[in-house]
């Protein structure tokens, strides 16, 4: 904000982001005051809050639809059916973990685990969908949560499942998890929770330069991303204000919610999700599968006097020395089939 350079960050990161929101950048604690043509201005954060890492689009690769469900389907059949591939053998130690602190969901099943840490309480929950589906739901769920209840909700997520995150207790019965993935209110829920308009802001470029209202170049000289940004921008608030039926809009929210945060696939998962059985397990320590979200959102935790890698090394050793007696009867969870 006072005119200082800090570095560059990928336009779909922030473009997430509503003013007011924080991230880690540089080191430092940062809040965003504003997004116009690809410059973000921020300011150091007054209040403490949990801030995002960013992320990188070569770091995201998320599982495809067939391999997510081929991990999901390896997973159920490990208990029942012992598979003969090398990785389902290297792994099977890791599941035993699994099923004698959890429960490794069956078909039909979505596992949610719910744990208290020093940092709060835990949910994680285990759809298997992908990367980009999980960012989604866990937005949504968030989201949703927060509007029931005055909750200050975190959210982190991979290819396996995602975790809410927070101080108080959820207090979540059945019925509140299945209205947590009510499929039929998606889009508008998606649209308020999210930042959609920015992000169809930024898609409108593209479709601006298909479309020919916008020129990548003159005769003889080209013009700058920014330059196209603020074109294109200038026609999206005209657009929005004066034409808010024009097809171009419709096409840049459409390519937005299919693309981005993989809104046909989300539909998919939450009718699934309608018609599986919930399995919620309260567990005494952190499962094989909760552990890496658990890491995961604890990076984008301040820590004074413990550096994070130390953190993780020193719970993954109290894990690892539970672990050597599985029989433990303390670790057993208290599990409720719905």
């Amino acid at each position: 904000r006072n005119g200082k350079r800090l570095g560059t960050v990928e336009e779909n990161f922030l473009a997430k982001m509503k003013p007011g929101a924080q991230f880690i950048f540089a080191g430092r604690r940062l809040e965003l005051v504003r997004l116009r043509e690809l410059v973000a201005t921020v300011q150091p954060a007054t209040r403490k809050s949990r801030g995002q890492v960013p992320q990188w689009m070569g770091g995201k690769f998320p599982l495809s639809t067939m391999m997510a469900e081929a991990v999901a389907a390896n997973l159920r059949r490990s208990g029942f059916d012992p598979v003969g591939e090398p990785e389902m053998a290297a792994a099977e130690p890791i599941l035993e973990i699994q099923r004698a602190w959890s429960v490794v969901p069956g078909p039909g099943e979505l596992l949610i685990e719910e744990t208290r840490t020093r940092q709060g309480y835990h949910a994680f929950v285990y759809p298997f969908a992908g990367r980009l589906v999980h960012e989604g739901l866990a937005t949504l769920c968030a989201f949703r949560l927060a509007r029931l209840q005055p909750l200050s909700i975190g959210v982190a997520f991979n290819d396996y499942g995602f975790e809410l995150h927070c101080a108080q207790e959820f207090a979540l019965d059945e019925d509140g998890w299945r209205e947590l993935f009510e499929a039929r209110t998606l889009l508008p829920d998606l649209i308020e929770c999210m930042n959609v308009h920015e992000l169809a802001r930024r898609q409108f470029r593209e479709i601006a330069r298909v479309a020919g209202l916008v020129l990548n170049q003159y005769p003889g000289k080209a013009r700058s991303q920014r330059s196209l940004q603020a074109s294109s921008s200038l026609l999206f608030e005209v657009f929005a204000k004066y034409d808010s039926d024009n097809l171009l809009l419709a096409q840049a929210q459409r390519e937005i919610l299919d693309r981005q945060l993989e809104m046909t696939r989300l539909q998919a998962t939450l009718e699934a999700i309608g018609d599986m059985a919930l399995v919620r397990v309260t567990t005494r320590k952190l499962t094989p599968l909760a552990f890496p979200l658990w890491a995961d959102q604890l990076s984008s935790e301040e820590l004074s006097s413990e550096r994070y890698s130390d953190r993780i090394a020193r719970m993954l050793g109290e894990l690892e020395s539970a672990a050597a007696d599985r029989a433990d009867p303390e670790m057993r969870p208290e599990v409720e089939r719905g």
